[in-house]
């Protein structure tokens, strides 16, 4: 399993509000020190989502704790809603833990942090680039991790690369993902990676 943790479609929250703390920021934030492996995310998958190939996000909200660690963290956004993710990035949110001291020096401690946690598959083939022309003469190339359905056509995409990043070509290749079909190799229920590649007219 991998996670990206990326801006994705956010929904209705489904878990109890955030407790009281400072209004999360991401200025003068480290990275992680360390964050859920893949093994990790594969025991916290939610088992339904797992046996449909189902792709979903959730965010968390947590407080930094002594060490770095995170805490008091409430899950929101769940992305599709009654998934199971949210409670899937729960379970994770203990593998997460930043450097107590921001890049500025200040401490990190007691900083409110909210990021996506995004679930999805292994994909288990890649279908042939489909390539689209643009009368607005935008390109770019964007990458997708799909289902196949029965009928070969696609659905629950996730983004999982842009280029040039921020492209403006990423409503075009979304469009064009929603027509595009599986190989005939293609077994349904399986993940595709579909490269769409973006070209003015």
């Amino acid at each position: 399993m991998s996670i990206a943790l990326a801006a994705v479609l956010l929904l209705q929250a489904t878990s109890a509000p955030p407790p009281q703390r400072p209004p999360p920021s991401t200025s003068d934030m480290p990275g992680w020190s360390k964050a859920p492996k893949p093994e990790d995310m594969a025991r916290a998958y939610p088992p339904e989502a797992a046996r449909v190939s189902l792709a979903g996000s959730a965010v968390l909200e947590c407080t930094v704790g002594p060490t770095g660690e995170l805490t008091a963290c409430v899950a929101g956004d769940e992305t599709p809603a009654g998934s199971g993710f949210g409670a899937a990035s729960l379970a994770v949110s203990s593998k997460f833990q930043m450097p107590t001291k921001a890049p500025s020096g200040a401490s990190t401690v007691g900083r409110t942090v909210r990021f996506p946690i995004q679930w999805m598959g292994p994909v288990q083939g890649q279908a042939p680039p489909v390539v689209v022309y643009d009368d607005s003469g935008r390109r770019g190339s964007v990458g997708f991790n799909c289902r196949v359905r029965d009928e070969r056509s696609l659905d629950n995409c996730v983004v999982v690369d842009v280029k040039p990043r921020g492209t403006a070509a990423l409503t075009v290749a979304g469009e064009a993902i929603q027509r595009t079909k599986a190989p005939t190799s293609a077994r349904a229920g399986s993940r595709l990676m579909v490269l769409v590649e973006v070209k003015p007219q």
